[in-house]
């Protein structure tokens, strides 16, 4: 990672093991990478922040062609809106919108708990993040299920997963009272999100991305913008080709 040019120079910095563990406070086995600029963030707020006044209906049911554009249906089959350009964009739920796309549910479960510890942000295959009131740590991963049950269970085996290179931490959890979030992450069969047009005019997907939705979104959705006006992508073309929805078409994508 240090070697690559995906970060800025000096945007990661490497610790020893040592200096790793004072970060943490606690020893660690293990070196790491500290992201000089990284924050925590709180996404409902940064979400609403996005969406600004934007009108928001009821759930869409179905969308379907009408006068060279598309209509949006809801459960009853009234028409909620009808426009010119469509973005599908809704999670795992895009699916049953589009059923035609390759897309997997992989629900995902994190713990929450109050209290006054306030960790330093780590990940290292699973995460720990502070809260204003006091951790969240995660995540599950459990492919082809859509329960967003909240389950004791995988709680368990949150702290496990805490406890890989927070021991000291997870200990310190024992006997605390979790509350938690499930959900469910849409994926496609490579890993790879899916942002772009859908062969229809008018009509463009953008899901699949898994558990990377707060870092990939923003710029997909201005590639996806960019397609629907007709201008030019801030996406390189190879890696639009790479999101592109039409690279299952032909089968060659893994699974």
């Amino acid at each position: 990672m240090l070697a690559g040019d995906l970060f800025e120079e000096g945007a990661l910095v490497p610790l020893t093991a040592a200096e790793a563990g004072e970060r943490l406070g606690e020893p660690m086995d293990a070196g790491g990478l500290v992201i000089a600029d990284g924050l925590v963030i709180e996404p409902r707020r940064v979400i609403e922040a996005w969406l600004g006044g934007v009108p928001r209906a009821e759930a869409v049911a179905g969308i379907e062609p009408a006068d060279g554009g598309w209509r949006l249906v809801g459960a009853d089959g009234k028409t909620l809106a009808e426009a010119a350009v469509v973005c599908l964009a809704a999670g795992f739920e895009t699916a049953a919108l589009a059923p035609g796309l390759s897309l997997r549910p992989v629900r995902g479960q994190v713990s929450v708990t109050e209290g006054p510890v306030r960790p330093q942000a780590a990940a290292w295959g699973g995460y720990v993040i502070p809260t204003r009131e006091g951790l969240l740590f995660g995540a599950t991963h459990d492919r082809g299920e859509t329960s967003d049950e909240v389950r004791a269970a995988d709680h368990a085996r949150n702290l496990g997963l805490l406890a890989q290179r927070r021991p000291a931490l997870a200990a310190s959890l024992a006997g605390a009272a979790l509350g938690g979030r499930a959900g469910v992450r849409a994926a496609a069969p490579d890993h790879l999100p899916l942002a772009g047009a859908l062969g229809e005019a008018g009509l463009y997907v953008l899901s699949g991305l898994g558990g990377r939705g707060l870092c990939l979104a923003p710029l997909l959705a201005e590639h996806v913008a960019a397609l629907a006006l007709g201008v030019p992508s801030p996406l390189p073309r190879a890696l639009a080709a790479v999101a592109a929805p039409a690279r299952f078409s032909n089968g060659s994508a893994g699974s």
